[in-house]
């Protein structure tokens, strides 16, 4: 089957909203089955570009997901509220560090939710650091954070 990459993110939705697919390796694997040749560094970078996170399964585990507009509110609750989540400030700067594999969904719900003291944000599997704009402090955003959960 040729590799549109139109299609073939076409195809990733379908398959992700039919099933739990909790791992990239098993994405691959699954778009091969079905005649897609690809590779996990092509997977990688379309999971990327579409944006998909890993949310938390009822039964444990995580597996890919599309984040809707009205989700981001929700999911940032809920990470907020875990007992694995810390928050702390210092300045101009917040690091939010929770429980491994919600640092993505937690990144992409603060860019979208258009804070407007926020300057940037950068994150990897298990922390979020969150830099606030110039004359903004790093503690407001944290109360502004905490009152949403």
């Amino acid at each position: 089957m040729a590799s549109n990459k139109r299609e073939r993110q076409t195809e990733i939705k379908k398959i992700i909203t039919q099933q739990k697919v909790q791992k990239q390796d098993e994405l691959v694997q699954i778009l091969n089955e079905r005649g897609w040749n690809v590779t996990q560094a092509t997977v990688s970078r379309d999971i990327a570009s579409m944006q998909l996170v890993k949310v938390p399964l009822a039964q444990g585990g995580f597996a890919y997901d599309i984040m809707h507009g009205s989700d981001y509110l929700v999911q940032v609750r809920a990470i907020l509220n875990e007992d694995q989540t810390k928050i702390k400030d210092q300045a101009n700067m917040v690091i939010i560090q929770v429980r491994p594999g919600t640092g993505p969904v937690l990144k992409i719900a603060l860019e979208t939710m258009d804070l407007p003291e926020v300057f940037g944000v950068l994150g990897d599997d298990s922390s979020v650091l969150v830099i606030v704009k110039e004359g903004c402090l790093g503690k407001q955003l944290v109360n502004q954070l905490l009152q949403l959960s």
